[in-house]
């Protein structure tokens, strides 16, 4: 006769059940605080539009006028407000020429008007820069030895055959890049239809505004302000109109 076990700790035969082990996650969401690339570039697109357009009316408006054969004209050369509109013109161009760029590579539209754009300013940029600086040493040795014959080296800076065409073909791709922007502000309808007609029939105009009078360049100027601030605010709110959907 076999006595029964005194084991206290009689090992079982029933199955024992693995526990599971839930797969963990991190529900705590990620922020980023930065702007994204588009929101920088839609700010970027507003402020060099607007500062474009206050440039091109203050351009013209500071540019001194007055008989260039004459030693009023070379003063008019050596002033500094000569210097200081020309380089607002030259920052205007560039300013429009980024930001329609900028916005070219956002949106992957008007990839024709930017590079027209681009390609406009970098040719009339060394016309201007001759036009800036050299026109203002000539003016400065002329009223340094009250000699007005050295006005006719004037001449020789802005209608040699090279700048000339440089700025003659530079002009005439701002005017195709003009009646592009106008030709799609026009789909576009509102502020935009508004102010991408403004802009872009006076960059078509800005070659023929050379001939016009002080005023006539001016008020040109005013109306190319008005065109561009018209259009960073129209554009503007568009990107604020996508980024409000898509948050």
């Amino acid at each position: 006769m076999t006595a029964p076990s005194t084991d206290p700790n009689p090992r079982s035969t029933a199955p024992t059940a693995t526990p599971t082990t839930a797969p963990v996650t991190n529900a705590t969401p990620t922020h980023t605080e930065t702007p994204s690339r588009t929101g920088r570039a839609s700010t970027f697109i507003r402020a060099a539009l607007a500062v474009a357009g206050v440039l091109f009316a203050l351009y013209p408006a500071v540019r001194p006028w007055t008989d260039e054969t004459t030693l009023a004209g070379a003063a008019a050369f050596a002033s500094h407000q000569w210097v200081a509109a020309h380089t607002m013109g030259m920052v205007a161009f560039m300013l429009l020429a980024a930001a329609l760029l900028v916005r070219a590579f956002e949106s992957g539209r008007a990839g024709p008007t930017a590079t027209l754009a681009a390609v406009g300013a970098a040719l009339v940029l060394p016309y201007y820069g001759a036009e800036t600086f050299g026109l203002h040493a000539i003016g400065l040795r002329a009223v340094a030895d009250a000699d007005v014959s050295l006005l006719e080296l004037a001449d020789t800076v802005r209608y040699g055959p090279v700048p000339m065409t440089m700025f003659g073909l530079g002009l005439l791709a701002l005017a195709v890049a003009g009646i592009l922007l106008a030709r799609d502000a026009w789909r576009a309808g509102g502020l935009a239809r508004a102010g991408g007609l403004l802009t872009g029939v006076m960059l078509a105009l800005y070659l023929p505004q050379f001939f016009g009078t002080p005023a006539m360049r001016i008020g040109h100027g005013v109306l190319l302000a008005i065109g561009c601030i018209m259009l960073a605010i129209a554009w503007g709110r568009q990107a604020d109109g996508r980024a409000t959907q898509t948050r």
